[in-house]
């Protein structure tokens, strides 16, 4: 995979060193080793609604609704096993009425799937060496969910991106933002399911098998 930016990175900096004084003082932007490479970063990715006009992360009353289940692999699979009793709710609330549960071995078949976070606010302070992000000191950051590997989906310049574990130390990170209850009620990871007489109503933070191909679970449906 080839980043634009990333082609003119290399003979700038080139150049750069060529021309730099063996005794040369120090910069004003500190640069910290990044274990990955070029070839290998991920690239920016389109995990949600577009951008809002503000430059913000697009959010629904302060919370980022993120389409599926974060995590590697994800939950792209239609067609869910219970392998627990499961209550049904009324409503996408945590503590709502319960409309029925789902026995163990009973397949839904998913209408929504969502995850609700408060994104985490950060501020960049260092600069990695091949900074393949585009970051700019003292620029804001959301982070908004966790992809899987060791990887977060952010927030940043406008657009979605992608951040490691090891390039976390960059970013300031704030601490999380106190939420009411009644909004916390509402976070996490959500699903709204059809049962097959076709009654349906929501789960909150479901465990099911036969949610992605990763599982390996046997006889799904899809």
């Amino acid at each position: 995979m080839t980043y634009p930016a990333l082609r003119f990175a290399f003979p700038v900096i080139f150049l750069i060193a060529a021309c730099q004084p063996a005794n040369a003082p120090a910069t004003d932007i500190e640069t910290v080793p990044s274990k990955i490479v070029a070839e290998t970063a991920p690239a920016p990715i389109a995990i949600g609604p577009a951008a809002t006009a503000s430059g913000t992360p697009p959010l629904i009353d302060g919370i980022y609704v993120f389409p599926g289940c974060e995590g590697e692999g994800g939950c792209p699979n239609k067609n869910w096993r219970a392998i627990e009793d499961t209550p049904l709710l009324a409503e996408q609330r945590a503590g709502a009425p319960v409309i029925a549960t789902l026995t163990p071995g009973e397949f839904v078949a998913t209408e929504v799937v969502e995850t609700r976070n408060i994104p985490s606010l950060g501020v960049v302070t260092k600069l990695a060496a091949d900074n393949y992000q585009g970051f700019v000191l003292g620029e804001t950051v959301y982070r908004l969910g966790y992809e899987g590997e060791g990887i977060d989906n952010i927030w940043h310049s406008g657009k979605y991106d992608s951040v490691s574990y090891d390039d976390d130390s960059m970013i300031a990170w704030e601490p999380d933002t106190a939420v009411t209850p009644a909004v916390q009620a509402t976070l996490g990871l959500w699903a709204k399911v059809r049962r097959e007489s076709g009654e349906t109503g929501w789960v909150h933070e479901p465990r099911f098998e036969c949610m992605g191909t990763l599982s390996g679970d046997e006889n799904c449906r899809d």
